[in-house]
């Protein structure tokens, strides 16, 4: 807030300054009119009554059109500055509750929203659904061809959650490697569904592809959801944690099974090479 009130006072102390300037003149002006009008009635002959009061008159006019004039501004610095300020606002906002690397939201304003939607969907009797991601091989990225590179890959899979969810859902990085979806309005099917999604999006695209390197990164992912799953914002997060967690020892069993194939595979074929030799 303090941030917020330093970036708005300079805006407010300059629509003041000409609002006071405009209010200085209109007086001056009706200052003037009096003034005129005091020296020039004073002993006054009738040959001069008309130019007298022709002259006031247009200092009078000339003092009321400045007050309307000032006014108006007025008004319109009134416009700009709630437009300026609702901008700033909105600005401010954005730092808060986004994550600067993938623009997903934070991890702080992931938990407050989802504390609000489970008390919306209970409240309702609406469905609400779950999905967190765990990225698998950043560490490995990292290490090899550096932490630039990973965060490149950290925004790029920021971008395909952006473009794999809807408008109502919610994606958000709540860890380094962590990621998390709200779904709101969302059953069970559909929840698998968007998991499908996912994985089938995931698949497709490389992450980082230029200059040589190509990495394509994979992430364990778990859902759950209520009423099906849970009965609170914790009872969400635990549920879909141990999910993601049976899918991310689910795939690293099946990697080294597929692994100890291969080797076996490769020991095959030198057996039968050096038998024929």
């Amino acid at each position: 807030m303090t941030n917020e009130n330093t970036q708005i006072a300079p805006i407010a102390e300059n629509t003041a300054a000409r609002r006071t300037a405009w209010t200085l003149r209109a007086v001056g002006l009706a200052l003037a009119a009096g003034g005129w009008a005091a020296l020039s009635f004073i002993d006054a002959g009738p040959a001069n009554l008309v130019l007298n009061g022709t002259v006031m008159a247009a200092l009078v006019a000339y003092a009321v059109i400045a007050a309307a004039a000032s006014r108006r501004r007025f008004v319109d610095d009134e416009k700009r500055l709630r437009m300026e300020i609702l901008v700033r606002s909105m600005e401010l906002e954005k730092l808060a509750t986004r994550d600067d690397l993938t623009q997903l939201y934070n991890r702080r304003y992931f938990f407050e929203r989802l504390e609000r939607e489970m008390e919306t969907a209970r409240g309702f009797d609406r469905p609400l659904g779950l999905i967190l991601l765990d990225l698998d091989g950043l560490k490995s990225i990292n290490d090899t061809h550096g932490h630039r590179m990973g965060d490149r890959v950290l925004a790029n899979f920021g971008r395909l959650l952006l473009a794999q969810t809807r408008a109502s859902d919610v994606p958000a990085r709540i860890g380094g490697d962590e990621f998390a979806i709200i779904l709101p309005d969302t059953t069970q099917s559909a929840a698998e569904a968007a998991i499908a999604r996912l994985n089938d999006g995931m698949e497709r695209a490389d992450l980082v592809n230029e200059h040589g390197i190509e990495l394509k990164v994979w992430a364990s992912l778990g859902g759950s959801g209520y009423p099906w799953d849970a009965e609170s914002a914790d009872q969400l997060i635990q549920q879909a944690d141990a999910s993601m967690y049976v899918n991310k020892r689910a795939r690293k069993q099946a990697q080294e099974s597929q692994v100890g194939e291969e080797i076996e595979v490769t020991a095959r074929l030198g057996k039968s090479a050096i038998m024929e030799n």
